[in-house]
């Protein structure tokens, strides 16, 4: 009798516990796929100028008076530790690079190559 008094008093809490998990159903329906934010393009790289090796052109990404970064760098033209001559033409700030040069190339990694000046601009 106490188990019959028992099971009337929750049964109706018992079913409010139960419609309240209705949203945890698992439903035969396929997800709606939404589509793909559309991602703009990559920003284009800001060339500070540029710089001719040989008889190839390479954009500047960083520029200063030590040396600078060419990207992307994707020729073997050079190797690390060589000593090459080249021509620059490149502002950086107020700073305006033009003329030629030598530089010796410190790091070539991820398709760029870095390069400090050895000699002034002639």
């Amino acid at each position: 009798m106490r188990e019959l008094y028992f099971a009337e008093q929750i049964g109706p809490q018992v079913g409010m516990v139960v419609d309240m998990f209705d949203f945890l159903k698992i439903s035969s329906k396929k997800p709606v796929k939404r589509p793909a934010a559309p991602r703009g393009r990559p920003a284009a790289p800001v060339s500070k100028g540029t710089v001719k090796i040989d008889k190839y052109v390479f954009n500047i990404r960083e520029l200063n008076h030590k040396g600078f970064i060419l990207d992307p760098y994707d020729k073997d033209i050079i190797i690390t530790g060589q000593r090459f001559r080249f021509e620059i033409n490149a502002m950086d700030g107020e700073d305006i690079y033009k003329g030629r040069a030598e530089g010796i190339v410190t790091k070539i990694a991820n398709g760029a190559l870095a390069a400090a000046f050895l000699t002034k601009f002639f």
